[in-house]
């Protein structure tokens, strides 16, 4: 299936009220496509369906928490009963924050490992039997440059987008023989809501409309895994398996 505005797509996609989520709605939004729009906040995803609309496509809001397999199952399947099947489903939903190792509390960090893996699996999971009735269709995690190492005070962020890449690579040989595409998408920074309150440089830096259009010609390309931009494609992530521990702490943000 095309990732851009062809007609007839029928595409889920989590975080989509703020964000990479909110732009690539937009990005895939055209006559004859149906997207299932999913996040928690219920009018800033109404705002983001009537843009979809207004561009020709319908939009089907579900105000759900990624965390709740059950919601998110409930909402997978209402999305292909109402839509006529599935072609692709994004897992976009994520979170990020700091270790804060000191504090002793592990609950902050397993809520983000709930979020961004978990999170993927309760979208991506229940998708598959639709897209096998399709004949096919397109299963994406969106990751992060940061799954490619882990960097201190970012340990558990960096895990959870590394465990997205490995288990995506594991679900692409195991799904192609049903004809589904599996894609991983690792941005670099890009402008969200997160990075806006980041205290720490973020070298290339892009909007989350360029991000979107990115985005859309890779999975249009059908790529396994796509980082972007092309300086930490092919600078930052080769550099940083190569980085010595002692100067981490500047990756990760720290000084």
């Amino acid at each position: 299936m095309s990732a851009g505005r062809a007609g007839g797509a029928k595409v889920l996609l989590t975080g989509a009220s703020s964000g990479i989520g909110a732009a690539l709605a937009a990005r895939l939004a055209g006559p004859g496509a149906t997207l299932g729009l999913i996040a928690r906040r219920r009018d800033k995803l109404e705002a983001v369906a009537r843009r979809a609309e207004r561009a020709g496509a319908r939009a089907i809001v579900y105000a759900a928490d990624v965390r709740d397999g059950a919601a998110m199952r409930d909402a997978v399947n209402a999305f292909a009963a109402v839509s006529g099947g599935l072609t692709m489903a994004i897992a976009n939903a994520g979170v990020s924050r700091s270790d804060n190792l000191s504090a002793g509390d592990a609950a902050p960090l397993s809520d983000l490992i709930a979020i961004n893996v978990q999170g993927a699996l309760n979208t991506l999971v229940p998708a598959v039997p639709h897209l096998i009735a399709a004949g096919g269709g397109h299963l994406v995690a969106v990751g992060s440059v940061a799954g490619f190492r882990g960097l201190p005070g970012k340990g558990a962020y960096c895990a959870s987008k590394a465990a997205l890449k490995t288990m995506m690579d594991a679900f692409r040989p195991d799904l192609r023989r049903y004809g589904i595409r599996v894609t991983t998408i690792c941005p670099g920074w890009v402008e969200s809501e997160l990075t806006e309150r980041n205290p720490y440089p973020m070298p290339f830096l892009m909007e989350a409309e360029r991000a979107a259009r990115l985005i859309a010609r890779a999975l249009r390309r059908e790529r396994a895994t796509y980082v972007f931009p092309w300086q930490m494609r092919w600078l930052a992530v080769p550099l940083m398996t190569l980085v010595p521990d002692v100067l981490l702490p500047q990756l990760g943000g720290r000084r």
